[in-house]
């Protein structure tokens, strides 16, 4: 199963980048004013766009855990529209698996985002939408976002709330995924800062957690951007601390994969930005 999920990662990787290479040689302008770009946290600006700016970028933020357990193994591409204080943003699954004798996406995703404050010294987001995977499981999403400077360096972070609507599968009817991250330039190019993720946490105080058990991970990051800032990348690596749900299937993936105490994460995510600007 996990070597399954790494064959369809690469290929999505590669279909990913060639369309963004594509898209970045055709219009990418100068983008120094977007915020670092972590890979747990969707970045929230500081100041609201006057002209439509687009990004498109692997999709891992709130899932991250989740493709880590394999409970999800398609990141997905992300394709994000910002103009004015509003952000529109669309995942769609790079893959498809046979469910009732058709093919579907693994996964696809909508929802719209409100700048709500805007400054250097504090700014917030929120918005929601839903999220609908290739066996019918409709996900409704909320999400809420902020970001600061502090320390000479940029904290970022997020608070996103899920709640089921419709599963095949036995799921938590909500979840809440926290997510914080914070980086520092060492150059014009190149950040270094720590990232975490928490999944699932309330399986630290709730052993019939119904989704396999808590997960958080905690570790160092490293966010490298291109001479005019047309594409970013973060590279992000930690322990894995877990706590494993006694309600969680026998031979299930999260049965697998979380059998208490520690283990490694690594993950990495890029962004392409084509200016739609003129």
């Amino acid at each position: 199963m996990r070597h399954r999920a790494i064959r369809v990662c690469l290929r999505s990787a590669g279909w990913t980048l060639l369309l963004a290479i594509s898209a970045v040689r055709a219009n990418a302008q100068d983008q120094d004013t977007l915020p670092p770009q972590l890979t747990f946290t969707i970045g929230v600006s500081d100041r609201a766009t006057s002209t439509p700016d687009l990004h498109l970028s692997i999709a891992i933020e709130e899932r991250g855990l989740a493709m880590w357990s394999g409970r999800a193994s398609d990141f997905g591409m992300a394709v994000a529209l910002s103009h004015s204080r509003w952000t529109l943003r669309s995942v769609a699954g790079m893959t498809t698996l046979p469910f009732e004798g058709q093919r579907r996406p693994n996964i696809w995703q909508a929802e719209a985002i409100r700048q709500l404050h805007a400054t250097r010294a504090l700014s917030i987001a929120g918005g929601g939408g839903i999220r609908e995977e290739w066996d019918g499981t409709q996900t409704l999403i909320g999400r809420v976002l902020a970001g600061s400077d502090l320390a000479s360096g940029r904290l970022q972070g997020s608070l996103v709330i899920e709640r089921v609507v419709s599963s095949p599968r036995s799921r938590d009817a909500a979840d809440v995924i926290t997510t914080l991250g914070w980086s520092r330039p060492l150059t014009d190019r190149v950040s270094v800062g720590v990232e975490s993720i928490g999944q699932d946490l309330e399986g630290l105080w709730d052993p019939a957690e119904a989704d396999g058990g808590a997960r958080l991970l905690v570790g160092p990051s490293i966010h490298a951007r291109s001479s005019h800032s047309a594409w970013t990348t973060s590279f992000t690596a930690g322990p894995v601390v877990q706590k494993q749900s006694r309600l969680a299937p026998s031979g299930s993936a999260a049965a697998s994969s979380l059998t208490g105490g520690h283990q490694f994460g690594i993950f990495a995510s890029a962004t392409w930005v084509p200016s739609l600007r003129r």
